[in-house]
């Protein structure tokens, strides 16, 4: 029984192992068969992109942001276009010559059509460019960079002359061109409004194939097929489908039926896993701008773009989503500067203002120099002080009462500070000398004196009978140490010792540390003068201090001055005030355009209020910001604004250079002649990428050290893509939101895999085993 079991379980193990041999056999076959298969993408397939908003206008004439251009820009090609690879400006449908910005001639490139088959001409070009010179309310930017212009038509190119020398002029190269018989046709409401896309004439990579409107819950689908009418369209994805949500809320309840979505407020995040995240930054950035007319004081601009810490700004916007920026030109540069003048309290209390605490201690000691406390002497005393000279004055100082040590208004170059009496060379040594050096004194002395002494020490190179001496002050020979030194010169005549003079040197080989020592010990000096001042005045007055004390005691129960003081009392503490108790204020105002603009403007104010200073917000605009910049009687200290650049991010003339002021783009209202030529060489020229960088950094210098702008953040856009889109790659920073449809010109959906059949054998195959078995 028992061998008739252990049989059939050998049948079953043996049957097992077949079976495990010929599955791993057949896999092993597998594997070999596809080493070294290489997979193809092949063209088709279709992906589908989200947006959220109104369904674009699509109207290439008109001024063209978002979602707009960026499905414009899969439709209509220009004359020149910007290579995020190479990261400069190539030609599209023309070749151009740029070197010269006040003449640019550009040939029409060979196998250029429309979508219907027929060729681009020099004709197309010219008829768009027409349509914002004669009609300028189409769109105003294009045609202000045209308002100097003249276009001339040649058989195979087209030259455009320009009298001003402006890299901004370059941006007319990128305005996508229309067929010259659907210019022809376009009547004044069509030219203002949507575009009517369905059997439209394109010129880009794709062309409009279906426009399906509020299908579903009031999503919208745009439908892009390939232009087989492109030259060497070698694009692999057949199909782009825009799917138009209304809502960021409908949106999210079909956020997983897209493939694309640009993410810039981080409403997705990696909430759908098949989604991959691609950062990237633009030319566009959030700063805080003071008004030079406003503010003046460059100390203080400098404390107030200090305060504002961009790391502490990031955390509340949140670190995943916007990055930190050093300067306009956003190179690592940093424009911010240390803080010279720390005493911040002095510069304000400078403009008329002062913290509470001041405030109660001047109106204390006010009511009390109002006072009248005896019968036939009303003290009368500005504040200012008694000086020196004053109390050394009997009949001057029995009036004036001093309370404290800041009533004692003396100096330690007036009233401290002497000329050596003996001492003539070096001819620099007073009474108190600061010193890194040793020093050789030399001394004259007067006639009759038989002996001289310095302290307890006989000087020994002195005789009597003669007219000077020297003495060295030496830390080898042991008369100089470090720190304060006390040199008592005494003179013998008839055999009786006779004190001149005290000199003193302070000694410190460090220059910083003998400057920070030396204040120390003036301080010291000043102090134990005034309360020497201050206890002979005291002593002079003491019958006038106990009227003052009763007429005192009597003020502080008077109604009136309990009132004044409780209403002083009241004041926040950190917060400083002029005379009339109203706040030191400053008026920010910032374009409302974005969340994290308005976040930023109340960080700016909860900071600043942290530091004492009010800060009132103003909500204005985009469209508000040219006149609010142009008024003559300016109403805001400080401007929150975001600044975008471009394809020239060298470019920063409008916001910076004189000329601006008046038309209200210089939001700082600076101006400085050196920085004018500076910009006017970046804005004016095609220039190298070494010459760039060395105006920048002179621009940057200038910025520096005048304080007028603080670079904020810019914000980073997450571009989700479905992981199933194969070889897509995106740069980390792009000039413009749409050329990140250019990571689709190289990605693919479908593949497919091609095995080297004819490089395969058995004995090929042992190898692999073999070599497999080892491994």
């Amino acid at each position: 029984m028992n061998k008739n079991k252990i049989l059939k379980l050998k049948k079953y193990l043996f049957l097992i192992s077949v079976i495990f041999l010929f599955f791993s056999t057949l896999h092993l076959s597998y594997v070999y068969l596809h080493t070294d298969s290489k997979l193809i993408p092949l063209k088709g397939g279709a992906v589908s992109e989200g947006i959220i908003g109104d369904i674009p206008k699509l109207n290439p004439l008109l001024p063209a942001s978002g979602n707009d251009k960026y499905i414009i820009s899969l439709l209509y090609r220009s004359l020149m276009k910007y290579d995020i690879k190479e990261k400069k400006i190539i030609s599209d449908i023309a070749s151009c010559d740029i070197n010269n910005l006040q003449k640019i001639e550009c040939y029409l490139e060979n196998n250029v059509y429309w979508s219907d088959g027929e060729e681009i001409t020099i004709k197309d070009i010219v008829s768009t460019y027409n349509i914002f010179i004669n009609k300028p309310d189409v769109n105003p930017i294009m045609s202000s960079l045209l308002s100097e212009t003249e276009i001339i038509e040649k058989e195979s190119s087209i030259v455009f002359k320009n009298s001003a020398k402006d890299i901004n002029f370059l941006n007319i190269f990128f305005q996508p061109i229309l067929p010259k018989k659907v210019t022809n046709n376009l009547g004044e409401k069509e030219l203002l409004q949507n575009f009517s896309p369905l059997d439209g004439i394109y010129s880009g990579r794709y062309k409009i194939g279906a426009i399906n409107q509020g299908i579903e819950a009031g999503i919208s689908k745009i439908i892009l097929e390939k232009n087989e009418n492109f030259q060497n369209n070698d694009i692999f994805i057949d199909k782009l489908i825009f799917k138009v949500y209304p809502e960021t809320s409908v949106f999210l309840k079909h956020k997983d039926t897209v493939n694309l979505f640009s993410d810039k407020n981080n409403i997705v995040g990696n909430s759908v896993p098949r989604l991959k995240p691609y950062n990237y930054t633009l030319p566009q950035y959030v700063s805080l701008f003071l008004n030079t007319e406003k503010i003046q004081n460059s100390d203080l601009r400098n404390y107030l773009l200090n305060i504002v810490n961009k790391d502490n700004l990031i955390k509340v916007l949140g670190k995943n989503n916007y990055k930190q920026v050093q300067n306009p030109y956003l190179t690592e540069i940093s424009i911010g500067k240390t803080l010279k003048n720390k005493n911040i309290s002095k510069i304000i209390e400078g403009l008329g203002y002062s913290k509470k605490p001041a405030i109660i201690k001047k109106f204390i000691k006010t009511s009390k120099d109002n006072l009248v406390y005896s019968k036939e002497v009303s003290i009368k005393n500005s504040g200012t002080g008694a000086s020196l000279e004053e109390e050394t004055n009997e009949s001057k100082g029995k009036n004036i009462i001093l309370d404290s040590l800041d009533d004692v208004n003396i100096s330690f170059d007036k009233d401290i500070q002497q000329d050596s009496k003996v001492i003539y060379s070096p001819s620099y040594v007073d009474k108190y000398n600061f010193i890194t050096k040793e020093v050789l004194l030399k001394a004259t002395v007067e006639k009759g004196v038989e002996e001289v002494y310095i302290n307890d020490e006989k000087v020994e190179n002195f005789n009597s009978g003669d007219t000077f001496f020297n003495y060295s002050l030496s830390v080898k020979e042991g008369t100089l140490k470090t720190g304060e030194n006390k040199y008592k010169i005494y003179f013998v005549k008839d055999r009786e010792k006779v004190y001149i003079e005290e000199i003193n040197f302070l000694y410190y080989k460090d220059k910083k540390e003998l400057k920070k020592q030396e204040d120390l010990f003036i301080k010291k000096l000043v102090n134990n003068k005034k309360s020497e001042i201050l206890q002979k005045n005291k002593s002079n007055n003491i019958e006038l201090i106990k009227s003052k004390e009763s007429a005192i005691k009597s003020m502080e129960k008077d109604p009136k001055y309990i009132d004044n003081l409780n209403t002083l009392k009241k004041l926040e503490d950190h917060y400083y005030y002029d005379k009339d108790l109203n706040k030191f204020t400053l008026k920010l105002f910032y374009v409302n355009s974005e969340k994290s603009i308005s976040q930023t403007a109340e960080f700016i104010q909860n900071t600043f209020a942290s530091a004492g200073i009010d800060v009132e917000l103003y909500p204005i605009s985009l469209k508000s910001l040219p006149s609010i910049l142009a008024e003559k009687e300016q109403r805001y200290d400080m401007l929150l604004a975001g600044i975008n650049l471009g394809y020239f991010d060298s470019n920063i003339f409008p916001y910076f250079h004189s000329s601006q002021v008046e038309k209200g783009y210089n939001f700082s209202n600076f101006k400085k002649l050196s920085l004018d030529l500076l910009l006017e060489e970046l804005k004016g020229n095609i220039l190298s990428k070494d010459k760039i960088l060395e105006l920048e950094k002179k621009v940057l210098e200038i910025l520096k050290e005048e304080q007028i702008v603080k670079v904020l953040y810019t914000p980073i856009i997450n571009n989700l893509v479905d992981k199933n889109i194969k070889n897509y790659f995106l740069e980390d920073y792009i000039p413009n939101k749409e050329l990140r449809i250019e990571a689709l010109n190289n990605s693919f959906i479908l593949e497919k895999k091609i095995i080297k059949v004819k490089d395969k054998s058995f004995l090929g195959f042992l190898k692999f085993l073999f070599t497999s078995l080892n491994d």
